[in-house]
């Protein structure tokens, strides 16, 4: 997938995407658009839409952060959920300073859609086992 470097899976349907300066923000925003559409493979191995993108920038890469996520935002693949702030201490050359770093957590519309199926479905088994 395109942004498989900068991104990785720490719960199941959520991926955590890291943004630099290092590549354009058109790199990004179809990265994201990957990730929450799904996407097939040359090899044809499909993956799954995610449910949620964490969009996570450090520094100078804020701006790619937030243009990513509002691009994709503004196109209807989802919503941005949280937007968390903070200003951690970072060591560069013996100093410590701080450094701005943002968070956006951000829910994809076909893959929330399709477990909110499932789990409608699921309850209306429940309920069909159990009698009125």
């Amino acid at each position: 997938m395109a942004g498989d470097e900068a991104a990785k899976e720490t719960t199941p349907g959520t991926v955590d995407m890291k943004v630099t300066t290092k590549k354009p923000i058109g790199f990004y925003i179809r990265s994201a658009k990957s990730f929450l559409q799904g996407v097939e493979s040359e090899s044809g191995e499909k993956k799954e839409p995610v449910c949620v993108l964490n969009i996570l920038g450090l520094g100078e890469a804020i701006n790619v952060a937030v243009a990513a996520a509002t691009a994709v935002e503004k196109e209807g693949l989802g919503k941005i959920t949280k937007v968390e702030t903070s200003y951690p201490d970072m060591t560069s050359g013996g100093s410590t300073r701080g450094c701005p770093h943002i968070a956006m957590a951000f829910v994809g519309r076909a893959a929330c859609a399709r477990e909110v199926l499932s789990a409608r479905s699921a309850c209306a088994q429940r309920r069909v086992l159990s009698g009125p």
